[in-house]
């Protein structure tokens, strides 16, 4: 039991004095060898699901530190309209949150689980969301710190967030002339016309070409007959001009055997 509340004070402790280093240590003050790159999305939108916010650690020094994260938040939108989870691998990781003005401090409560070395890196997460409906520029700006809190190097990120109010406040525009109402005499030739006019010529047209193929299904029986007599006729009539122009050619072919008597030969 001892050893636990002598651990929590400890945090405690540390988590106080942290804070105090934050506060009074600048962002400029890095550690040479040490640079972290902090990447968040460019805008939040009210109420929609949280977004990640993320910081990468690398080290060109020998020496390999633990790594403690530190996330500051700027911004005039109501602390209690955002909501910040740090999280890890394996879930949420506990952190220490405090406000003074226009900032939101996000301390860890312990050590990173990773290790800065050189050729090997440490990342932070934090997801991000925001309740609304107050709008407007987000500041993000991460520390990074080591197991002696002291500031290794920092780094920031800018994004945006929509404001509710200001989308229902936008005014509707105005329809242009080209698409304003109809002028009064085509409402009034719509009005006139029965409902259902616009089906009645399709149906008229349907019945008709209907008719037209009655029509000409009962004429082309007898037209094939008639037309059948007339082919008759005229092959009939061509054999018996045929048969005749034959026989012109034979009598006028014929010679002529009949017997005259001379002239004076009968007393």
């Amino acid at each position: 039991m001892r050893h636990r509340i002598a651990a929590l004070a400890g945090a405690v402790i540390a988590g106080a004095v942290l804070n105090t280093a934050i506060g009074a240590t600048p962002a400029s003050a890095d550690v040479r060898g040490f640079s972290v790159r902090v990447t968040a999305p460019d805008d939040f939108t009210p109420g929609a699901a949280a977004k990640t916010v993320t910081a990468v650690v690398t080290s060109e020094n020998r020496r390999c530190r633990k790594v403690r994260f530190a996330l500051l938040l700027r911004s005039r939108v109501d602390p209690e309209q955002v909501r910040v989870t740090r999280v890890e691998d394996d879930g949420p990781f506990d952190t220490t949150s405090t406000t003074e003005g226009t900032t939101t401090t996000i301390v860890d409560d312990a050590l990173d689980p990773g290790l800065s070395c050189r050729g090997r890196t440490v990342t932070g997460r934090w997801q991000v969301a925001f309740a609304g409906p107050d709008g407007g520029d987000v500041q993000f700006e991460v520390r990074a710190f080591d197991e002696q809190d002291t500031l290794l190097t920092a780094a920031g990120a800018a994004a945006g967030v929509e404001g509710a109010a200001g989308e229902e406040s936008s005014p509707t525009p105005s329809p242009s002339p080209d698409e304003s109402s109809p002028p009064a005499e085509e409402e009034e030739k719509e009005e006139s016309e029965p409902a259902g006019a616009a089906d009645i010529p399709e149906e008229t047209d349907t019945d008709a070409e209907a008719a037209l193929v009655s029509n000409d299904v009962s004429l082309l029986g007898p037209g094939l007959i008639v037309g059948g007599i007339c082919v008759f006729l005229g092959v009939l009539l061509l054999l018996r001009l045929r048969a005749r122009a034959r026989q012109v050619r034979i009598e006028e072919q014929t010679t002529p055997t009949g017997f005259y008597s001379m002239p004076g030969s009968y007393r």
